[in-house]
């Protein structure tokens, strides 16, 4: 081609040569004629000329292709072309236009280098030049190229730049039409033309029937094509309305075009358009091609409500993850944090202003080894290696891994890999799950331990009948062996092994029934006693649990129901021991009472001088058998009463008792005594001390018996206080202090048990006493110390026990 353009560029020289020649001769003899003379010749002269001009431009017109010729200087190309003059042939012009730049310039060639000026070239170099920069670099320094531009549909434009004396030339080739003659060219175009009139770039029918609008502009930000989608949306009548009128889609469409033509840069964004008569949420998006740049409009409204539901799901699921206990922390594929929770922050005490620069895994890992908030490793780099080689080798299975800190906090971190390629860490403390776990295993040990203690025989079953938890009574009870007790065995098999030691089936039927039945009126509280073929007699016991399960308990209890049976009968023995001495007691004391009436009665003949008068001798003796007398009757009303409270027939007579003057009425009884004896007695009681309800004839009874105790072991000028007071309730404390001989301590539990005495006597005073004053409901108390003196307390209650009142008196209480 280089030879040709050579070839072309000597006729382009010919041809400006004969036409300056053509004009020069026209001036020369339109000169002449005006003065006469020579005109022939120079008509002549002018005819060569013409002829040689018209056979040159028959040449040009045979080129296949364009030529563009500039004499005037360069004024940038960027913003004006100037006025090249245009040659060549029909067919060249045809194909050539079609790339045209739409507009109402009716200067073709300008038209012509708008459209294929920013086109993609290919030369010499890797990242060629467009024509535009080529064309401003020929027309200012004269240097010559050589480019091939590529045409949206495929096909080539060869372009070549050269200096023509001070003219620049431009020739412009269509490698399509080589070959062609011009008829079948132009035809061939001008079909194309009609069969892609809506539609100038070639093989993108789809982009005129897309949905949504879609736009095409050129280098200078002008718009060269559109689809229906596009006129829709502007409310346009077609598309040479748009391109006449340059309708943008909105106001910063023009805009953005030239940021995204000076840049060569993508811009995407979403905003609202009018599409129509509608506002909507639309994705624009711009991005530099070959000769321009393309735009697209999508509708972005459901996009968009998803964005907002998205948004509106993280910020929810990052609350979620702040209020969680777990500490969590994501990091992203540049292995970077990307998010982490309040429990991540104060989990591992890091300050906010830590996180504003994103720290990596690494520098996390560093920080905490720093701080002892991570395992202690003997290779900590290698371990951290294998750490963050996670990202890109993930294992099939990555398991949970429990750190035990310096502190002694017991963390389990579990990993997750999202898709994108990052990990997520959650780090749960779980300190006190270990705690309680080693707590209830020791609980489950200690347990298992304690029921293989235990005498009795255990065994759990589950709802499911199988036995869960049993002890080695159990199986020693019903002569079961390891293997017949094993964990989850059957309660029917167990039922099989037991039958020979007790045979009826409905019983154990009945219980397994209680351990499978969920019905509650089943499952209850039962037990009972079975007598096994072996003569054992065994007690059993079922327990519903909460979980569902069933205890069911076994005691041998033959040994026990034998020593009962013994107990039993000895009880018996020993209740009619007791009974036989009663009635012995009572018989023996009714017997001593009618010789006692005589003698008593005799001596009191003889006391009174009835029989003659005495000596005072014979009244020393006979005043003697009185005092005896009255001695022994005392001593068997005492033991009627004894035996009287020990059958429980002695029934109170209550009334209105005043404490007071039942004490001054006491003293008066004992005082000439204590006189006789040379022994102080005195009253310790307010007058007021109050009225209770007892039995006044008992409780004197009582009284008297503690006071002739206290004279009886007070030395002869010894101190003896009866006294009374109020106590809390209603009811009264009486005691009796004395300093005489007291009891030894060895010899106190018994004071009050029948017929014992240390010192002589009968022994029932105290235990009259005692039994008195329980009678009523209240108790006694005695404090002794050998050598020191007695104090013996009792508390009497308001109202005395109406169950040992007299049957009529109560009658009466009850009215």
């Amino acid at each position: 081609m280089i030879s040709t353009l050579t070839e072309y560029q000597d006729l382009i020289v010919v041809a400006v040569v004969l036409l300056v020649a053509m004009i020069a001769v026209s001036a020369a003899l339109r000169t002449y004629n005006r003065y006469g003379g020579g005109g022939d010749l120079w008509k002549e002269r002018y005819s060569e000329l013409e002829q040689k001009y018209s056979k040159v431009d028959s040449i040009f017109g045979a080129y296949p292709g364009l030529i563009l010729i500039w004499d005037e200087k360069n004024s940038g190309p960027k913003t004006d072309w100037g006025r090249p003059r245009v040659y060549g042939s029909a067919a060249a012009l045809a194909s050539i236009q079609r790339f045209a730049e739409p507009g109402r310039s009716k200067n073709l060639a300008l038209r012509i280098l708008d459209g294929i000026a920013d086109l993609d070239a290919i030369g010499e170099r890797d990242n060629e030049m467009s024509l535009r920069k080529h064309l401003e670099v020929l027309r200012r320094s004269g240097k010559a190229f050589s480019i091939s531009i590529v045409l949206p549909e495929g096909n080539v434009i060869e372009a070549d730049g050269r200096v023509a004396g001070s003219q620049a030339v431009l020739w412009l080739e269509d490698a399509s039409i080589r070959g062609e003659d011009e008829r079948t060219a132009i035809s061939r175009f001008e079909t194309q033309k009609l069969l892609t009139k809506d539609d100038p770039v070639a093989f993108i029918d789809m982009m005129g029937r897309a949905p949504f609008p879609i736009w095409r502009m050129s280098a200078k930000g002008k718009l060269v094509w559109v689809n229906d989608a596009y006129i829709s949306a502007v409310e346009a009548k077609n598309m040479a309305d748009v391109l006449e009128n340059q309708t943008q889609l909105d106001k910063l469409a023009g805009d953005e075009a030239q940021s995204v033509l000076s840049a060569e840069t993508r811009v995407e964004n979403i905003r609202r358009v009018n599409i129509g008569k509608t506002m909507k949420s639309m994705l624009v998006s711009l991005f530099p091609i070959s000769g321009g740049a393309v735009g697209m409009a999508v509708d972005a409204s459901e996009t968009e409500g998803l964005r907002d539901a998205l948004t509106r799901h993280i910020e929810s699921h990052d609350e979620l993850l702040n209020n969680m206990d777990e500490a969590i922390v994501i990091f992203g594929p540049d292995q970077r944090m990307s998010f982490h929770n309040t429990a991540f922050a104060e989990r591992f005490k890091l300050e906010t202003g830590w996180f504003k620069n994103r720290p990596s895994h690494a520098e996390w890992l560093d920080l905490m080894r720093e701080k002892q908030l991570i395992p202690l490793r003997s290779d900590y780099k290698s371990w951290k290696a294998m750490e963050l080689a996670l990202y890109t080798d993930w294992p099939d299975e990555v398991p949970d891994e429990i750190w035990s800190l310096a502190d002694g906090t017991t963390l389990r971190l579990a990993r997750m890999r999202d898709p994108r390629g990052g990990i997520s860490l959650l780090l749960s403390d779980i300190t006190n799950t270990v705690t309680l776990q080693s707590q209830f295993n020791t609980l489950i040990n200690v347990q298992a331990a304690t029921l293989d203690k235990l005498s009795e025989g255990i065994a759990v079953f589950g709802p499911d009948g199988r036995l869960k938890l049993s002890n080695k009574a159990f199986a020693t009870l019903w002569n079961l062996t390891e293997d017949d007790v094993k964990q989850e065995a059957a309660f029917s098999d167990l039922i099989e092994k037991c039958l020979p030691l007790y045979h009826d089936k409905v019983f154990w039927n009945n219980l397994k029934a209680r351990t499978t039945d969920p019905n509650p009126e089943v499952r209850l509280h039962v037990d009972g006693e079975i007598r096994r073929s072996d003569d054992t007699m065994v007690t059993w016991l079922s327990r519903p649990l909460p979980d569902g399960a069933t205890l069911i308990a076994w005691d041998d209890v033959t040994s026990a129901r034998q020593a009962e049976a013994a107990l039993i009968e000895r009880a018996e023995a020993l209740e009619a021991a007791d009974r036989l001495k009663s009635e012995f007691v009572g018989h023996v004391s009714y017997q001593l009472r009618t010789p006692l009436t005589t003698i008593s009665g005799y001596a009191d003949f003889l006391q009174n001088n009835l029989a003659g008068e005495l000596t005072d001798k014979q009244s020393e003796y006979v005043f003697a058998i009185q005092t005896a007398s009255e001695d022994l009757k005392k001593t068997i009303d005492n033991i009627l009463d004894i035996a009287a409270i020990e059958a429980n027939v002695l029934d109170l007579e209550l009334g209105d008792v005043d404490v007071f003057e039942l004490l001054d009425q006491a003293q008066d009884y004992v005082a000439t005594k204590a006189e006789d004896t040379k022994k102080s007695i005195t009253v310790d009681c307010p007058m007021d001390v109050g009225v209770i309800r007892a039995d006044e004839k008992r409780l004197k009874q009582v009284v008297y018996n503690l006071l002739s105790n206290a004279l009886r072991f007070t030395k002869p000028g010894g101190n003896i206080v009866l006294g009374g007071r109020s106590a809390k309730g209603g009811g009264v404390t009486i005691w009796v202090k004395d300093d005489g001989v007291g009891i030894p301590s060895e010899r106190q539990p018994q004071v009050f048990e029948s017929f014992k005495s240390s010192r002589g006597g009968a022994g029932l005073g105290l235990a009259l006493v005692q039994r008195f004053v329980e009678r009523h409901g209240g108790w006694v108390e005695l404090e002794s110390e050998e050598g020191q003196g007695t104090h013996v307390t009792l508390y009497m209650p308001k109202h005395a026990a109406i169950e040992a009142a007299h049957p009529e008196f109560e009658f009466k209480v009850a009215e």
